[in-house]
């Protein structure tokens, strides 16, 4: 009986990753949609990190950019299996003034700067050390994905791993 649990425990964590996938796939807004946003704009809540090189970011400081906050941990293996898709989006759009911060929640920096030296990664990784940041914008999962337009209104959120073209859809949500 105690093996019976064990297993069931098991498969449950393992089939669930460390995030429930996405029940909503992102699609091209409306014409309607597009209009209505300003008017229910929710100004994504300002923060300042630190870069894993110790430079400050300040979300504020951002307002020319269409920003997407990725919130992970090393731990978390969607998390890990989207950080190249991620990239990927970033290097196809950063002429086009998109910025991909990969905010990292309450892992010590030596573990985050050795992960990410290990995986080759290229992207923007502050450090929510204290998980004020993560507690601020409601943050109870991993990965937590949230789009912040040049006006600095969070356009768009998604709970759990992303694809490559759930990611470009998600940037047609960004105002022109």
């Amino acid at each position: 009986m105690k093996r019976i649990l064990i297993l069931a425990i098991i498969i449950s964590v393992l089939t669930s990753g460390c995030a429930e996938k996405p029940q909503v796939t992102p699609e091209k807004p409306t014409e309607q949609q597009e209009q209505s946003q300003s008017a229910n704009a929710i100004i994504a809540p300002d923060f300042e990190l630190e870069t894993l090189d110790g430079t400050t970011v300040k979300l504020h400081d951002l307002r020319d950019k269409n920003v997407i906050l990725n919130f992970w941990a090393t731990w978390c293996g969607f998390c890990v299996i989207e950080m190249p898709d991620l990239e990927k989006l970033q290097e196809k759009y950063k002429d086009e003034d998109l910025l991909v911060l990969a905010i990292n929640v309450g892992e010590p920096k030596e573990d985050v700067a050795k992960f990410v030296a290990e995986n080759g990664l290229d992207l923007t990784v502050v450090l929510d050390k204290n998980m004020a940041v993560s507690n601020n914008y409601g943050i109870r999962s991993f990965p937590t994905t949230i789009a912040v337009n040049k006006k600095g209104e969070a356009v768009r959120g998604y709970v759990g791993m992303l694809t490559y073209e759930q990611m470009e859809l998600l940037y047609d949500y960004f105002d022109e």
